[in-house]
């Protein structure tokens, strides 16, 4: 099978975190000196880059000392009710155009407020109108379905975020484990790619699909969905687990495809998640369990690597269910470095092209 741009994209992203890791001093210095330092941190993004401050928001908590924060940018009302003497906003936007996030930077900033822009291009709109732009150090990726760019957001904002973080040893921490991940992730994809070519022909007739995740996963999982629906123009629904046990298990039949983001072996959620995939099961349903640290007895499992630090978990789980979405697409005959919709965003005024 031959390798999409996409496929290619999700191959770049060890050498990408690797890089991100080399330059990190130089790349959060402007950042670690701002003043004053924040007693409230908010985050702003829209899809993917929403879902990176999620991912990232653990992190961000424990570095700063402080009550972190995510909203979309529609959200202005709640995210201004939001109390602090010294509020950070940090916004992020990968293409830097997207419309709604620089109308909410510029209101900001006209109140006084300091914005942090994360964005790929420091002279994008939304770079551009921030206090600080931050750049995004990825590389090339002419795709709409963004990959690389996502995990790297997700670093990213961690980096900044551990720059200033006082508390060295949850640093050091944190900066082992993030080279160990660096290490495991070759070998990741190489199964990732395995599992889901192996399992192509049991997905692939399945026209709904779920993910489900346990609360310290979510946001992978929200990233998981939107990259399976938008690689693959199908819907796809993300719950957390308990959320789906309150109802949405009366969609389960032989028409239900889920694919769980199974907590390790420590999590309480684990069990939890094992007896919902049997239950799926006895009552026809596919279930495919991915899981870092593994699973026994389990051959439909893609047991993965796991660096068993809690807040880099996602960055295990969103290589392997990117891969599976690249290897759906592309069995479909999807070209996903093409926009199905080339005009949408023109039409929506969603960006500034």
């Amino acid at each position: 099978m031959d390798e999409s741009l996409l496929q290619r994209y999700i191959s770049q992203q060890s050498a990408v975190w690797k890089a991100l890791l080399d330059k990190r001093e130089s790349l959060t210095a402007p950042f670690a000196v701002l003043e004053p330092k924040p007693d409230r941190v908010i985050l702003i993004g829209s899809g993917s880059s929403h879902y990176a401050a999620l991912m990232a928001r653990p992190v961000l908590e424990q570095a700063f000392g402080v009550e972190v924060s995510c909203f979309v940018p529609s959200q202005e009302e709640q995210l201004i009710r939001c109390r602090a003497a010294h509020p950070l906003y940090i916004a992020v936007s990968q293409s830097g155009i997207s419309t709604n996030t620089y109308t909410l930077i510029r209101s900001l900033r006209a109140q006084g407020y300091p914005v942090v822009a994360l964005t790929e291009h420091l002279d994008s709109p939304v770079g551009k109108a921030a206090s600080l732009a931050i750049p995004l150090l990825i590389g090339e990726e002419r795709i709409g379905a963004k990959t690389k760019g996502v995990t790297a957001t997700v670093l990213t904002l961690m980096l900044l975020g551990l720059s200033v973080c006082r508390d060295e040893s949850y640093r050091t921490r944190l900066y082992a484990a993030m080279d160990a991940l660096i290490i495991q992730s070759a070998e990741n994809l190489r199964r990732a790619q395995i599992w889901s070519r192996a399992h192509l022909e049991e997905v692939i007739p399945f026209r709904h699909l779920y993910v489900i995740a346990g609360n310290d996963g979510l946001g992978a999982a929200q990233e998981a969905a939107l990259k399976l629906l938008e690689t693959n123009y199908l819907p796809v629904s993300c719950y957390p687990l308990d959320e789906y046990t309150h109802g949405v298990q009366n969609a389960l039949d032989g028409d239900a495809c889920l694919i769980c983001l199974l907590p390790p072996e420590t999590h309480t959620e684990r069990t939890r998640m094992l007896t919902l995939t049997a239950f799926a099961r006895s009552v026809g349903a596919q279930c495919f369990l991915i899981a870092p640290g593994g699973v026994e007895n389990d051959l439909t499992a893609l047991n993965l690597l796991d660096t068993e630090c809690r807040e880099l978990r996602c960055l295990t789980y969103l290589p392997a269910v990117q891969t599976l979405a690249a290897v759906l697409s592309a069995a479909r005959g999807i070209d996903t470095s093409r926009r199905r919709y080339p005009d949408f965003f023109a039409l929506m005024g969603s960006k500034m092209e």
